[in-house]
């Protein structure tokens, strides 16, 4: 399979060359990711002002690197950057769980699967479910600890393959994206399970310090049903859900 990677977190992401390095087990790999993080900038693109692209090099792996959001790179990718399109696009592997409808919406991550789907490709979702502490801890140094570094790189290249497999990604798949969340602690007895996407919303986005307002979350109201992704994440199981917008807004009365 000819796979696209992209992501939001930009390419100095560990967990995007684990999934890379994940990736190259089962397909050809073709990389546009953009050049900053781009996080919660959900399917945007850009109108208005250019675009910058440059080869770079992620550990022997060549790649396009873009001055765009995710979905800019999709785009880009299949109708400008490559030779031939690709069979499928993949985008991840997040750091932070994406869950839930307001947080799926909000997400780059699969804002660029939903740019793909519209482009008549199926797409796959990566999100990686952190505790609190070491989510912070990028979001301060934009690292892990060793440890930590080789637990999560171990968790994917099992678990990538064992999602692929689970959810019969191929070629000829439906234009539609699964939303996968993998749990922050990976056992044994790990599960791939199907679920909705929890009807979990978010209140206030910002805080104001001085004269400027900065993205800080204080409230969220989450659907805690045991359907939910973000419940079946939360004890422990991957989750999986498929969304089709080609179903989006098509009942009538």
């Amino acid at each position: 399979m000819k796979i696209l990677l992209t992501n939001d977190d930009s390419h100095d992401s560990p967990l995007f060359h684990f999934t890379i390095e994940a990736l190259r087990l089962i397909g050809d790999v073709e990389v546009v990711v953009p050049a900053e993080e781009q996080s919660w900038k959900g399917k945007a693109m850009t109108r208005v002002g250019a675009l910058y692209t440059d080869r770079i090099d992620l550990h022997g792996t060549p790649a396009w690197s873009v001055t765009g959001t995710p979905a800019d790179c999709v785009n880009l990718a299949i109708h400008n950057l490559l030779d031939e399109p690709p069979d499928i696009v993949v985008s991840g592997t997040n750091i932070g769980k994406n869950v839930g409808i307001g947080f799926i919406f909000a997400s780059g991550t699969v804002g660029a699967c939903l740019e793909a789907n519209i482009a008549g490709l199926p797409a796959l979702a990566l999100s990686q479910e952190l505790t609190p502490t070491h989510f912070q801890q990028w979001m301060v140094s934009r690292s892990f600890t060793p440890d930590l570094t080789a637990e999560l790189r171990a968790g994917l290249l099992r678990l990538i393959p064992d999602v692929w497999q689970n959810l019969g990604i191929r070629a000829d798949a439906p234009a539609t994206t699964w939303n996968v969340n993998f749990p922050s602690v990976v056992t044994d007895a790990v599960s791939i399970i199907r679920a909705r996407i929890g009807h979990t919303f978010y209140e206030r986005c910002f805080t104001r310090k001085g004269d400027q307002y900065h993205h800080n979350l204080t409230d969220i109201q989450v659907d805690e049903a045991a359907d939910t992704d973000d419940c079946v994440v939360r004890a422990g199981n991957v989750s999986a859900t498929e969304i089709d917008i080609r179903v989006l807004g098509q009942t009538v009365g």
